[in-house]
């Protein structure tokens, strides 16, 4: 009887090693808002997504495979909470990947987010592109809001299918690299992206480069923020070419000042694209944190610039909550 206790004792300590190797962890979050989006004078509820942000449920995994070796995954589903539609029209909408973590670095397959994108254009904004408020699609996109006051980069993409992406990271420098098959990227060469960043205490700088999918589109970011402790500020810059072959350039000014459970934000951003003109957007808002994962929050957002003369209502306001999981 004692034997039997101790080798079922033995048994369950193996069995617990042996999910401790491996994990599956869920996670997302739910953005709504009650909003009047710039270019228009509708008022509406609506979902995170509309501003380049947006609810979603997402599952990632790693098992490890010892001797510094680990396998992973991640499945990212976007969705309009505000209907429960589907976003975007494909399911997986975020990414899809698997891929090995070694020693020297990771290689993930699928579809994913681009080194350019994730690890630059996304870093400079304080509003981390969500909100009416958000700077990152004009700023470091060369963003061109359309009637209705949807903005969309006019050259970067955010994401690439059937992709093959290494990552490196050591010592606070990171570096990403990937390439992507040509035609379901909605182009004839294969989108190429390549980003590294630093950090080091309250400093953080990066630059990145993509082409994206077409001949003669492509574009460089740089950027940077300091944690002063009492603010973080950022700047960040862009120039590229379109796929016409013209000029395009961008840049970002923003601000975090934390005070208590508060959050006040602010940005300034710019993007001058050939055959389009000039976008000019200022955001100001106020972030209230009930907690770390849920928190509610005040924009207001002004556009100006000769590609926006011909657009009405130039003002845009929303007032939110949003709980991550």
């Amino acid at each position: 009887m004692k034997k039997s206790l101790i080798a079922l004792a033995a048994l369950g300590a193996f069995a617990g090693a042996a999910n401790a190797q491996s994990s599956v962890t869920i996670y997302g979050f739910i953005d709504q808002m009650v909003t009047k989006p710039y270019a228009t004078e509708d008022k509406q509820v609506a979902d995170g997504a509309f501003y380049g942000g947006g609810s979603r449920l997402g599952f990632r995994g790693v098992e490890d495979l010892g001797g510094g070796y680990k396998a992973t995954f991640g499945m990212e589903h976007r969705l309009s909470a505000d209907t429960g539609a589907q976003a975007g029209g494909v399911f997986w909408q975020g990414y899809s990947t698997v891929g090995l973590v070694t020693p020297f670095g990771a290689i993930n397959l699928g579809r994913q987010y681009t080194p350019a994108f994730l690890m630059i254009q996304n870093q400079i904004d304080p509003f981390g592109g969500e909100t009416v408020a958000q700077g990152r699609e004009i700023g470091m996109r060369f963003g061109v809001v359309a009637p209705g006051g949807a903005t969309g980069s006019a050259i970067y993409k955010t994401r690439v299918s059937d992709s093959i992406r290494y990552d490196l990271s050591m010592g606070g420098f990171n570096l990403g690299a990937s390439i992507a098959e040509g035609t379901p990227n909605g182009g004839t060469d294969k989108p190429f992206s390549i980003a590294a960043n630093y950090a080091a205490g309250p400093f953080w700088v990066g630059v990145g480069y993509e082409n994206p999918a077409a001949e003669e589109d492509k574009g460089w970011n740089v950027g940077g923020r300091y944690n002063f402790g009492w603010a973080t500020a950022s700047a960040g810059y862009s120039k590229g070419t379109t796929a016409a072959g013209g000029d395009a350039k961008g840049w970002i000014l923003g601000a975090t000042v934390p005070f208590g459970a508060f959050d006040f934000k602010g940005m300034y951003a710019t993007s001058d694209v050939d055959g389009v003109g000039e976008t000019k957007k200022a955001g100001l808002g106020v972030h209230y944190n009930f907690s770390k994962r849920t928190k509610v929050y005040a924009d207001v957002a002004k556009i100006g610039g000769s590609a926006t003369a011909t657009l009405d209502n130039k003002t845009g306001y929303d007032l939110g909550l949003k709980h991550t999981f």
